[in-house]
């Protein structure tokens, strides 16, 4: 038990190095020294298009490893079992179990034994199913596959976070000229709740600077408990609103604040966030 767990704590220590490498490096990760702490002969990572059902080839390790990446599959046996129903499977007699299918075995001429296999979910998105195949003592234990999730969850959440700075790094470079330059205020989070547009607009019509941008969107709560409100709303709720308004004092000053709430998306289209865009309507 120790020995396992000093593989997995080591393994920890090495995500940042290997997440610099970039996120096909942490899955090679994964399916590399995953490997040797579940004591094993192969290991694939498989990318998930949920919309599609579909899984692909993206990483594998073992003696037909490089042969496989890139196939995509529609969900079948196993690996798409475990992406269907999000689920952890452990299986010592593949042979008989009716999930696995041979088919990639007739391909490759490899013969699969044993499986393990462990969604990788990242606040609630499932980005692939990692497997693990072929115990070397013969049969994969429980303690080995609690293992497979933890690896696979840190390396799930450390892609899920590579990704969105990705997007959010895009959608700034691509939008902040646009939000800096609108006529009304713009604060936008994202999913986790931190403070990512604070235009200066906004700023203008609460008579703050600049110092709640990348703060916790409930650092502003004491400030303006609506504006927080809207966006908790569409953070939680998924709810967004339009042309409501709220009174609101500003250093003493009553001011009509008319706002909108919607969702922030990336360049790809996923929701990344949501925003509030408000002005300040009390002499209209």
């Amino acid at each position: 038990m120790s020995a396992m767990l000093d593989f997995i704590s080591k393994f920890s220590e090495d995500l940042p190095a290997e997440g610099a490498k970039g996120e096909d490096a942490l899955w090679e990760y994964l399916a590399r020294r995953g490997a040797g702490i579940v004591n094993c002969h192969a290991g694939s990572f498989f990318e998930a298009d949920d919309a599609k059902h579909r899984l692909t080839f993206k990483k594998s390790i073992g003696p037909v490893g490089s042969d496989l990446v890139g196939l995509s599959f529609g969900y079948q046996g196993v690996v798409g079992f475990c992406a269907e129903s999000r689920k952890s499977i452990l299986i010592n007699d593949a042979e008989n179990s009716p999930l696995f299918t041979k088919k990639v075995d007739k391909g490759s001429g490899f013969m699969t034994k044993t499986v393990i296999a462990v969604p990788a979910i990242a606040n609630g998105e499932l980005l692939g199913v990692m497997e693990y195949i072929n115990s070397i003592p013969g049969a994969f234990t429980d303690e080995e596959l609690r293992a497979a999730e933890l690896v696979t969850s840190l390396v799930a959440r450390d892609v899920y976070i590579k990704r969105l700075d990705a997007t959010i790094k895009q959608l700034n470079l691509k939008g902040e000229s646009t939000i800096n330059n609108l006529s009304g205020g713009f604060i936008g989070a994202d999913m986790d709740g931190k403070i990512i547009f604070f235009n200066p607009k906004a700023s203008e019509i609460f008579e703050v600077g600049q110092e709640y941008l990348h703060k916790p969107v409930v650092e502003f709560f004491q400030l303006c408990p609506d504006i927080v409100g809207a966006i908790g709303d569409v953070l939680k709720q998924g709810k967004t609103v339009r042309r409501l308004e709220f009174r609101h004092k500003v250093n003493g000053k009553e001011k009509v604040i008319g706002y909108s709430s919607i969702n922030i998306k990336g360049v790809d289209g996923k929701i990344i966030g949501a925003g509030v865009i408000f002005q300040d309507i009390t002499n209209i």
